[in-house]
């Protein structure tokens, strides 16, 4: 109680007033003397007019299928707008539909699980610093970070949050499906107003956004040109034709090497030119590549 009457900065009566005012609304929720917290004993949402069966499930696993081809500026809202309408339907037929959402949407999906984003959505409501238990795909043991969580967001087939990591005294971002642990402080914290999540994320070239940018520039052949000049793929780019057939492709993206791991996409009929250092690491990774399918009998044959 304490805690809500201060968020809101409201009194004890105003808060009694608005909780009965809720009520009328279909929102029900009251004090649990177990459990020491407020739980949601009513949830009713504004009911969706003229939609069949066959539209709600089309409507959810079409949530799903954004996991493929994500973009930030959807952002999780969608998510839950597709819990709204399982929730809208019938039973029994609405805890098969709320299962098959967590199931199918969020863990096959995106690789997160319901409750983790559930308490990352509620440390950003609350501005609530957290504890993270964070495990890295080569890292033998979870590292541990503090985060003052901004933002959440989904891209390139992955649940993101994006906040102040406080161990890091920097901006940054972490995968959900990675998240192992989630705990609570008592820290409140404020965006700083110079925080602008939709600029950090225009200088991305996939998933990584920044405030500094990088030129990059590509050669792509002639037999590459078509499937290159056909797609925008970043609001930075300057496609120039050369001699040949060749074109150069060049962009201003936050993190370079998002480029050259889209730029293999193309195998030969794509080089990095600049920087020189990415030019450099493309080269390496070429060798390694080049001495692995090199090796006789490493096929198994």
């Amino acid at each position: 109680m304490e805690q809500l009457v201060k968020i809101h900065r409201i009194s004890r009566a105003q808060f009694y007033k608005d909780k009965a005012a809720l009520a009328e609304l279909g929102f029900e929720f009251s004090w649990d003397r177990h459990r020491r917290r407020f739980v949601i004993s009513r949830d009713a949402y504004c009911p969706v007019e003229n939609l069949t069966l066959s539209e709600r499930w089309a409507l959810l696993m079409a949530a799903r299928q954004l996991s493929a081809s994500g973009d930030y500026s959807l952002s999780f809202e969608v998510l839950n707008a597709a819990r709204k309408l399982a929730a809208g339907l019938s039973d029994p037929i609405r805890e098969t539909a709320v299962s098959l959402f967590n199931d199918l949407v969020l863990r096959e999906g995106y690789g997160c699980r319901k409750e983790v984003m559930n308490k990352i959505s509620m440390a950003i409501f609350e501005k609530r610093r957290i504890i993270l238990t964070y495990k890295k795909p080569l890292d033998s043991q979870p590292e541990r970070e503090e985060l003052d969580p901004y933002h959440l967001f989904f891209q390139d087939r992955s649940l993101y949050v994006e906040g102040y990591a406080c161990l890091r005294r920097d901006v940054r971002m972490f995968r959900l499906n990675r998240i192992r642990d989630i705990a609570f402080t008592p820290i409140r914290f404020s965006i700083p107003d110079d925080y602008d999540f939709g600029k950090r994320y225009r200088n991305a070239f996939s998933v990584f956004g920044g405030t500094t940018t990088q030129r990059v520039v590509v050669r792509f052949t002639a037999h590459i040109r078509p499937y290159i000049e056909e797609t925008l793929w970043h609001h930075s780019q300057v496609v120039t034709i050369e001699n040949g057939g060749f074109i150069r492709f060049e962009v201003q993206v936050a993190e370079p090497r998002e480029v050259l791991w889209w730029a293999f996409r193309w195998g030969a009929g794509a080089e990095i030119l600049e920087p020189a250092w990415l030019r450099e690491k493309a080269k390496c990774e070429v060798e390694k590549m080049a001495g692995m399918y090199g090796r006789a009998g490493s096929g198994g044959g």
